[in-house]
């Protein structure tokens, strides 16, 4: 076991209640995103974000993880909220400055424009892990829904592991980016659950 924590938290503060209407929105927004082919979009991006990132490495080398890395990290902090909001982790709207939902990436390593090109196929196993928990927690998803519907909470072993899953997806894409050297791991993070 590594002794020391990964440099991208995930911290989510969780409601006692979840509102039912909620559910629907998020149901709607997901066949909404569903109906553009948002499928693709990802893995355009799976190709263009080590090529970006090598293309900015290249072009301000240390500075990379010193300037560029604060911009990045603010935005991937807005889709971290808005994925917490989507997977039923918390009822609040995307925000990029902190909230529910906390995004923390600490940039590590020496990135070189080699390596980002080279995380394209370094990151197959993570992006084969996070496909993975990403098809179960659809299904968790909907067990979790119908939990709200039925009790307007969500089971801490849902949330647990929708929290899991985003926390490894989250890793991936900011070792993608080559904000960290460290590899995706399922190391846990602040699920700080409900007041009962």
């Amino acid at each position: 076991m590594i002794s020391d924590s990964h440099p991208v938290q995930l911290h989510i503060e969780r409601p006692g209640r979840t509102s039912r209407i909620h559910v629907l929105t998020r149901l709607l927004l997901l066949l909404a995103i569903g109906a553009l082919g948002w499928s693709s979009v990802y893995w355009a991006l799976y190709l263009a974000l080590p090529a970006m990132a090598a293309l900015l490495i290249q072009k301000q080398g240390e500075r990379y993880l010193s300037e560029t890395a604060p911009r990045v990290v603010r935005v991937l902090r807005w889709f971290a909220s808005a994925y917490g909001y989507l997977w039923l982790l918390t009822d609040v709207l995307p925000t990029a400055q902190g909230g529910p939902v906390d995004l923390r990436v600490t940039p590590s390593g020496a990135p070189t424009p080699a390596s980002a090109l080279l995380r394209i196929i370094t990151s197959i196993p993570a992006l084969v892990l996070v496909a993975v928990l990403s098809l179960a927690a659809s299904l968790v998803w909907i067990i979790g829904a119908v939990a709200i519907l039925v009790t307007q909470r969500l089971p801490s072993a849902i949330a647990d592991f929708l929290a899991l899953a985003l926390r490894v997806q989250f890793r991936l894409v900011a070792y993608h980016l080559s904000l960290v050297e460290r590899y995706p791991s399922f190391e846990p993070s602040g699920l700080q659950h409900a007041p009962a």
